[in-house]
């Protein structure tokens, strides 16, 4: 993680030698020797997280390096902030810009001229200490080169992990529409450990054109286990899309009762389908109950829990279903799907690499569909090398989902891995706007622009790919085109304490 955050650094410093080459003077070449010691750590660091080099000695020289980074981020904004400064200065003020301007650059280059021998001491503990010694062949990493098709067309699976889950979206779906005379509000609840695919089961569901035609107003929310009753009442009028834009806008001051009143008369009378997602406690239930007609029109709730007594007691008139692991002929067939899209035949060793891995991952949908996005586009050679890794990170006879994400990490370009880790900062289950996204990432400075291909395709290409690598879930499609996308909160949970071990942002709950 952390040449992924020098390599940022290197970047803006990159910027700064462009924007603001008049005024430099003599700090040019002190800023570009900079540069160039950074790159060479960078490089260094990349090896480091190829061979898995995760000593004492290690942590804590990465520690170093990057309290180093930051610093050199720190005197790249000031001195950005000092020149917009100047800028809007008027009258007789602006004369003394020039002054101004040498007197910053020589504070620049006493600030650069300290982080030069901070990096020079911190290499020099490096070698002192023998840290990251490499007693592996270092041969070039090709698993790192990126495949530039930003425009290729794309075709995201959003049921990928409903595979195997054909007799319970039947089960599920005739008891949807299920019309036997009884028209009172009626409840699904779908539930199981983490990472089985109710959500996706849930989804496949909503999304039915069976369902489709039997409900007009359809909503959808989450809650997880840090809620808000008022937000989650505010995402099902919006989700229903019943009510006018301007008249949205004026609701959302509306308070967590009021809220209650307007949705309770948007849905009397009407049937309606509201997916509740991500529940861990009834009172999140009956909070919003009081919101939702129990009228006679054959409406229906579906709720998703990973917690057997909130799914079997969150309401009297309740059909509890229970997701279990996929069979491996079930879990084969998924990891199939994604891993060997691209190959019309599949060689017999890479299959054979492939059955050993599925039946460790005892069935878990979530760490098949990771492992496969670690097998696409990898030729044979990089898979063995991939596999030897991950067996070395094997503490018992299973992969779990942890050991799989940190592997699909540490490949990541670092572009990737800092747009993967911002996504942290929304809340857990949040379905995120594509197009808000690649404002924040290019706005972050995470983004770099690559030849002649604008910065928000970039952005763009970079949250595709995630998708690609089954990082993120792709959640809304127009056109072939993701919308909308979310990360599963198990991977969110992992990649937050990355996040926070790399000082990177501050995460919502």
């Amino acid at each position: 993680m952390v040449d992924a955050i020098t390599g940022y650094i290197v970047g803006k410093i990159g910027n700064y030698l462009i924007e603001e080459a008049s005024m430099l003077m003599g700090i040019k070449d002190e800023l570009e020797e900079l540069k160039t010691e950074l790159m060479c750590i960078q490089g260094y660091l990349k090896d480091v997280e190829d061979l898995e080099i995760e000593d004492e000695a290690s942590k804590v020289w990465k520690k170093l390096v990057l309290d180093i980074a930051y610093d050199v981020e720190d005197v790249l904004d000031r001195s950005n902030v000092k020149a917009i400064e100047r800028s809007q200065r008027q009258g007789l003020v602006r004369l003394t810009n020039k002054i101004g301007r040498q007197m910053d650059a020589y504070r620049i280059i006493d600030d650069v001229r300290i982080l030069k021998r901070r990096i020079i001491d911190v290499t020099r503990k490096r070698e002192t200490y023998g840290i990251g010694n490499f007693n592996e062949p270092r041969g070039g990493n090709t698993t790192k080169l990126k495949v530039r098709q930003l425009r290729r067309a794309r075709s995201v699976d959003q049921e990928e992990r409903v595979v195997g889950l054909a007799d319970d979206a039947k089960i599920l779906l005739a008891k949807l529409l299920n019309d036997d005379g009884d028209n009172m509000r009626y409840m699904i609840s779908i539930f199981g450990m983490g990472g089985l695919g109710k959500t996706a089961l849930a989804r496949k569901l909503y999304n039915s054109s069976a369902v489709k035609r039997r409900f007009e107003y359809r909503a959808w929310t989450y809650v997880s286990q840090e809620y808000k009753t008022r937000d989650m009442l505010m995402r099902v009028i919006i989700s229903l899309g019943a009510a006018p834009a301007e008249e949205i806008e004026k609701i959302r001051m509306y308070g967590e009762e009021e809220l209650e009143v307007y949705l309770y008369g948007l849905l009397e009378g009407k049937k309606y389908l509201v997916v509740i997602d991500d529940i861990w406690e009834r009172e999140a239930w009956e909070s919003l109950k009081r919101a939702l007609p129990e009228n006679h029109k054959g409406s229906r709730v579906i709720i998703t829990t990973r917690i057997r007594a909130v799914a079997e007691g969150v309401d009297g008139r309740v059909y509890a279903h229970k997701l279990r692991f996929l069979t491996f002929k079930e879990s084969w067939n998924l990891f199939q799907r994604k891993a060997f899209r691209d190959i019309e035949q599949v060689d017999q060793e890479l299959q054979k690499t492939g059955e050993l891995m599925i039946r460790k991952c005892s069935g878990l949908p979530l760490a098949i569909v990771v492992l496969a996005g670690l097998f696409w586009r990898k030729r044979p050679g990089e898979l063995t090398d991939m596999c030897a890794s991950l067996w070395r990170r094997l503490k018992e006879d299973s992969i779990h989902v942890y050991t799989v994400f940190d592997l699909s990490f540490v490949e990541l370009p670092h572009e990737l891995k800092l747009c993967f880790l911002y996504l942290t900062v929304f809340p857990e289950d949040y379905e995120i706007d594509v197009e808000k996204l690649i404002r924040l990432l290019v706005a972050e400075g995470f983004i770099q622009e690559e030849g002649e291909m604008m910065i928000e395709d970039m952005a763009r290409y970079c949250i595709e790919e995630l998708i690609d690598r089954s990082l993120v879930e792709a959640v809304r499609l127009e056109r072939g085109t993701v919308m909308s996308c979310r990360i599963h909160d198990l991977l969110r949970d992992v990649a937050i304490k990355k996040s926070k071990r790399a000082q990177l942002c501050k995460h919502s709950q």
